[in-house]
């Protein structure tokens, strides 16, 4: 039976260069907004083309190439594939299966997309089974891991990746051939006490174990099916950020090390206290009895982009979220759902969460309906639309699919 003592080496590693952290000082009360044009340079508005193959609900994921926007639509369980002027070129799906992450593979250039089959439902402790080492069942007809290549969309070329057993964690692609992957569950029958919050891995074997935990007793971990790492991806195939559930801390991973790159200091009604760890929870209604009279506490930190000078990030709390930006240059936390609309936006919102990135630009997205619902509430403004917003407003429907917003932060925010 492995045993914890045997971490202390690994757990150093963990924690190694901690001293160089930035600390953030985050009082969710006290935070304030800004105006659109003080944050961005430039706002544009993409609507994506609205037909009968191609309307779909809400954009659950957004990933954004050099050509093309990806869309992942969680009710129609399908990718729609739209040019960079948002016209509509394709839609996927894979039969059968529900599809639940999808990331750029760069190195293949390919859409890297990870799937469930609907027709199996596996639970927590069973897949925790899957994930062992010396676990020898085929998972293929469970969960895939499938690329699309993206030289000619409307070819739709596809190629699994054969029996691959994190693709039921959703992990990250790192350092071109490898992943990240977190699966975090605790339970009393366990048969080994030590397991590893995040993981480095190839196709077949663990590389690299970072975060240790008692997979025994640790009861924060028992009854909410699995918690994980929150892993985020960066311009940089090689550097991938990482959170952790119940911890306040944004480390930074490279194929050499993982280091904390910053730390949040929250006020004592918005941080879990020690105690938290050490409550015992026998029941996973015990455990939603205490988020519910502690809604205030912060789960996780999700969402962090790192862009140039600033840093996006969400503070999800046991319930509701707030999100972030912080600059680094000023050392200055903005509220980002505080960020106000303005001539810059044509009045138009410009906060939500934030879908995907690239080198130059953040996207979100807004519904049709929400758009016509701005519209109508700035007609006071009399604000002078561009020729695509013109259009929009002319042609379309409240009924439409959403539209994207393109927002080019600022290099130096504008403090005043």
């Amino acid at each position: 039976m492995k045993k914890l003592m045997f971490v202390c080496g690994a757990l150093w590693l963990c924690l190694n260069a901690s001293a160089q952290a930035k600390t953030l000082y985050v009082d969710p009360s006290k935070t304030v907004g800004a105006p659109a044009s003080r944050i961005f340079d430039e706002i544009r508005f993409i609507p994506l083309e609205t037909t009968k193959k191609s309307l779909f609900g809400a954009i659950r994921q957004l990933v954004v190439t050099d050509s093309l926007f990806i869309v992942l639509d969680g009710d129609t369980d399908a990718l729609y594939f739209f040019n960079k002027r948002g016209k509509f070129l394709q839609k996927y799906r894979i039969k059968r299966y529900r599809i639940r992450d999808i990331q750029l593979d760069r190195t293949k250039n390919a859409l890297l997309i990870f799937s469930l089959n609907k027709n199996y439902n596996i639970p927590s402790v069973k897949v925790q089974e899957y994930l062992e080492p010396e676990s020898q069942t085929d998972i293929s007809k469970y969960a895939k891991a499938t690329w699309f290549y993206l030289d000619n969309v409307k070819a739709a070329r596809t190629e699994d990746l054969k029996n691959f057993r994190y693709a039921f964690t959703n992990p990250v692609r790192f350092d071109k051939n490898k992943f990240a992957a977190s699966f975090i569950k605790a339970k009393r029958t366990s048969r080994d006490t030590l397991d590893y919050q995040l993981k480095i891995i190839d196709n077949a074997n663990v590389l690299q174990n970072y975060f240790p935990y008692n997979k025994k007793t640790e009861s924060v971990y028992y009854f909410s099916g699995a918690s994980q790492c929150s892993i985020m991806p960066t311009q940089n195939d090689s550097v991938l950020l990482v959170t952790r559930p119940f911890q306040y801390e944004i480390y930074t991973l490279t194929p050499s090390a993982i280091t904390e790159s910053y730390k949040l200091i929250l006020p004592m009604e918005n941080a879990v206290p020690a105690s938290f760890f050490n409550t015992g929870f026998s029941s996973r209604g015990e455990m939603d009895m205490y988020k519910m009279e502690h809604a205030k506490y912060a789960e996780k930190i999700q969402n962090v982009i790192r862009f140039k000078n600033l840093m996006f990030f969400d503070l999800n709390l046991f319930r509701g979220y707030n999100r972030y930006l912080f600059d680094n240059k000023t050392n200055l936390i903005y509220d980002y759902n505080k960020i106000s609309s303005d001539s810059s936006s044509y009045f138009l919102p410009v906060s939500g969460v934030i879908k995907s990135f690239d080198e130059e630009h953040i996207y979100l997205s807004i519904s049709a309906k929400s758009m016509f619902n701005a519209k109508k509430s700035s007609e006071y403004r009399d604000p002078q639309y561009d020729e695509v917003l013109t259009r929009f407003f002319e042609t379309r429907k409240e009924t439409d699919n959403p539209v994207l917003i393109q927002l080019k932060p600022k290099e130096d925010l504008v403090t005043k």
